[in-house]
């Protein structure tokens, strides 16, 4: 019960943090609902301010989890299950992260407008294509860990539930 209270703070701390990375000027102000433009070529994006803040919360929950599961050498099982939860974030982040890059690549090659007498236009490889691939070998390492993390922990409780009875 001790661990489960000491948990509890860490996330409850971890989320004041987040916060407090997401919104410096220390306003709970409600009714902001700003959001963030992003201009990439020519697609436009706009990013809800909620979705920032799931952003940070993931990637904090994420660094502060991997740190404690290495600390306590995969022996704490409610360590693991917040370690789990903040991967599975991370998961739905870069997922994330995949569908819009795979909205930006732009193939090598080249394309005749409709007057068959305009100019030849070449696209030349951007690097999202390279971000791309980048996120899949991110996304596959979050599901090994996912899994090799879950055995671990599912072999912890079986231990203890064997040495108590």
């Amino acid at each position: 019960m001790k661990l489960l209270k000491k948990e509890i703070i860490w996330s409850v701390a971890l989320l004041i943090i987040s916060y407090f990375i997401y919104n410096p000027d220390l306003s709970f102000n409600s009714n902001n609902k700003s959001t963030i433009d992003i201009n990439i070529h020519d697609t436009y994006f706009v990013i809800e301010s909620l979705n920032i803040l799931f952003l940070i919360i993931a990637v904090l929950f994420f660094i502060v989890y991997s740190i404690r599961i290495i600390v306590s050498r995969l022996k704490n099982s409610i360590i693991n299950g917040m370690f789990l939860f903040s991967n599975v974030l991370m998961i739905i982040v870069v997922g994330y992260i995949i569908q819009v890059t795979k909205l930006l690549i732009v193939e090598a090659g080249w394309t005749i407008y409709p007057p068959l007498s305009a100019n030849i236009q070449i696209h030349e490889d951007n690097s999202m294509k390279n971000l791309f691939h980048i996120a899949i070998g991110i996304q596959i390492f979050l599901v090994i860990t996912l899994i090799l993390v879950a055995a671990k922990t599912a072999i912890n409780i079986k231990k203890s539930r064997t040495t108590k009875s």
